[in-house]
């Protein structure tokens, strides 16, 4: 545990606030970023970079921002997959025939909090506002899988479904990177029995904290159990310890702003040989 990564890049580029991870970026021939809520069109109180067309239910402001995004972080949105969660544990693989999957076209056929791909230039997009984004790369095989992931998801194991559907293939566990991006933090995150129990029964005692008669519910933790216990080294993972409900001018949260809030996006995509976002 004490060789685990901390900590992701924040740039600003063309306006757009958003965050890398230094290891995937280490790797090379990946774009990988996490948006902000900075440096979009959205009125309040979706500002202004927000993802969540069914609260906004304005296309042109989504289309606009993802551009901003696409721009900054260096991926052609237009060519870009988005998934269509349900707090599941389902991934679903991305082709080029499914480009533009909910973002220009239509949304993709199925339900799933997660997408991998081994296709080199596809942009594949999960969207967050207090739910976990999670990253998948193999530098060696290259492939790639990003997921949503709330309690739910963690507590159905996406993350080891992920790992295994890169290992199917034709990954080794050994050489994927993983990393948890910006999501509520275990300060903030209260949960009631239903939930305390499912998660210590799952996942242990540790991924919990008590204070006072309320418990806490420690989501990255338990992301790094499943991520060891799959057979990852901890040294491939990286946590940003960043709290999506404490940082209100960098992110958006559902829980502190009781729903009236917009969505962050996260997105991986395989590049050639070398190239990545900076």
């Amino acid at each position: 545990m004490s060789e685990i990564n901390h900590g992701f890049t924040l740039w600003k580029k063309r306006g757009v606030r958003f965050f890398t991870i230094p290891s995937f970026q280490r790797a090379g021939s990946v774009t990988c970023a996490m948006a902000s809520r900075v440096g979009g069109v959205s009125p309040r109180p979706y500002n202004t970079l927000n993802f969540s067309q069914a609260r906004e239910q304005n296309k042109d402001n989504f289309l606009k921002n993802m551009q901003r995004f696409g721009a900054s972080a260096r991926f052609e949105y237009k060519s870009a997959i988005a998934n269509k969660y349900e707090h599941g544990a389902s991934l679903y693989q991305a082709r080029w025939s499914d480009s533009g999957s909910g973002i220009t076209q239509d949304d993709l056929p199925v339900f799933c909090d997660g997408l991998y791909t081994d296709e080199t230039a596809l942009p594949l997009i999960t969207y967050h506002a207090d739910c976990a984004p999670l990253f998948f790369y193999d530098p060696v095989r290259k492939a790639a899988a990003i997921c949503h992931a709330g309690w739910k998801g963690v507590s159905l194991h996406i993350i080891k479904e992920a790992i295994t559907v890169l290992e199917n293939l034709g990954s080794a566990a050994k050489n994927i990177l993983c990393a948890v991006g910006p999501c509520i933090s275990a300060a903030h995150f209260e949960v009631q029995q239903d939930v305390s129990g499912v998660f210590e029964t799952t996942f242990g005692a540790d991924v919990l904290q008590y204070r006072g008669s309320k418990t806490y519910l420690d989501l990255p933790k338990a992301c790094v159990i499943d991520m060891l216990e799959a057979g990852i080294p901890s040294g491939n993972i990286t946590l940003s310890d960043l709290c999506t409900y404490e940082h209100r001018r960098l992110f958006f949260s559902h829980r502190r702003d009781n729903g009236e809030t917009g969505a962050m996006a996260a997105v991986i995509q395989i590049n050639q040989q070398g190239a990545n976002c900076e």
